[in-house]
C-alpha cells in the first residue's frame, strides 16, 4: 500500500518485525542465560528454558501469522507488534484495508481442542481471558486511530489460532472472529467493502506512525541483526529437537532389540525344558 503524498512515516514504526516484542524478550532472557556444554549439545537439550519458551513460542506463531497477512496483498496496510500501554504489551499485528480495520492476536495451541463462544474461550476445557482482552484492545484501538487520523474507527478483532487439534465456535462474538492461521487471509479477503482507497490511506497513514501507538516511544535498533540473532536462537531449538528426535529413535530400536533379545531367551529356555521332560 502506497501513503499519499505528504503522509508521515515513522521508518522505526514501518519495519517492525512479525513477532518483535516476543523476540526482544525472548534475546534478553537468552543472552541470561549459561551456554550449553558439548554433553548437552550432543545430547539434544533445548536451549530454551521455562522461562525462554513461552516467547519463542510467541514469536513462531506470530511470524507464522505475519507470512500469512503478506498475502493480503497492495489494497491492505500491515502492521506488526504495535506497542501500546507500558512494558512489553503490545498488539500483534493491525491490517486495514477495503474490509475494515481488525487487530490480530496470535495464540498458539498446538495439539490441543479450542472451543469459543460469545463469551468465552476454551482450551482443553481451560477458561481462558482472549474475548474479553480483545474487547477492551479494540477499544483502545479505535479511540488511538481515530484520533490520530480524524477520521471515526471502527475495529473488529481475531483471535488467529496457531496449530490447534481443533476449533469449534458456537454463537459468534458480534467483533471478534476466531479463526484458524490457514483461513485467515481468505476470510479477510472475503469481507464487504466498508472503506475506500483515501479512507485505508489516512488510517493507515496514522497506523504507521510511532506517535499513535506511544507518544514516547523509542525506535529499536537494526532490525535485521535482530532477525538473524532470532534465527541463529531458532537453529539451535530445530537442531536440539532433531536430536531428541534421533536419540528417541535409537533408545526406542534398543530397547525393541533387547525385548526380542529377551523373548528369544525366555522361549530357548522353554524349549529346553519341554525337552527334558
Amino acid at each position: 500500500m502506497t501513503d499519499g503524498e505528504g503522509s508521515a512515516r515513522d521508518p522505526a514504526q514501518l519495519d517492525n518485525l512479525p513477532g518483535q516484542s516476543a523476540i526482544i524478550e525472548l534475546l534478553r532472557v537468552h543472552a541470561g542465560l549459561p551456554q550449553r556444554s558439548r554433553l548437552a549439545r550432543v545430547l539434544g537439550i533445548s536451549p530454551l528454558t521455562a522461562e525462554s519458551r513461552p516467547w519463542y513460542d510467541a514469536a513462531v506463531s506470530e511470524i507464522e501469522v505475519g507470512d500469512a497477512l503478506a498475502g493480503l496483498g497492495d489494497d491492505w496496510v500491515v502492521l506488526h507488534a504495535l506497542p501500546v500501554g507500558t512494558g512489553t504489551t503490545d498488539i500483534d499485528h493491525v491490517v486495514i484495508g477495503p474490509g475494515g480495520v481488525f487487530i490480530i492476536n496470535t495464540k498458539s495451541h498446538p495439539g490441543q481442542a479450542v472451543w469459543a463462544s460469545q463469551r468465552a474461550f476454551l482450551v482443553s476445557g481451560v477458561r481462558h481471558p482472549y474475548i474479553r482482552n480483545m474487547e477492551y484492545e479494540m477499544g483502545r484501538v479505535e479511540r488511538l486511530l481515530g484520533s490520530a487520523s480524524g477520521i471515526p474507527v471502527e475495529v473488529a478483532g481475531i483471535l488467529a489460532v496457531v496449530a490447534a487439534k481443533s476449533i469449534t465456535v458456537r454463537e459468534k462474538h458480534r467483533d471478534v472472529t476466531v479463526l484458524s492461521t490457514a483461513s485467515l487471509v481468505q476470510w479477510l479477503l472475503a469481507r464487504p467493502v466498508v472503506l475506500g482507497p483515501a479512507q485505508v490511506t489516512a488510517i493507515g497513514a496514522a497506523a504507521q506512525l510511532a506517535t499513535t501507538w506511544q507518544p514516547d516511544a523509542e525506535p529499536v535498533g537494526d532490525k535485521d541483526a535482530l532477525r538473524e540473532r532470532f534465527a541463529a536462537v531458532r537453529t539451535q531449538v530445530r537442531r536440539a529437537w532433531r536430536l531428541q528426535v534421533i536419540w528417541a529413535t535409537v533408545l526406542t530400536l534398543v530397547g525393541a532389540g533387547g525385548f526380542v533379545l529377551v523373548t528369544y531367551s525366555i522361549l530357548l529356555n522353554a524349549l529346553g525344558a519341554l525337552g527334558g521332560r
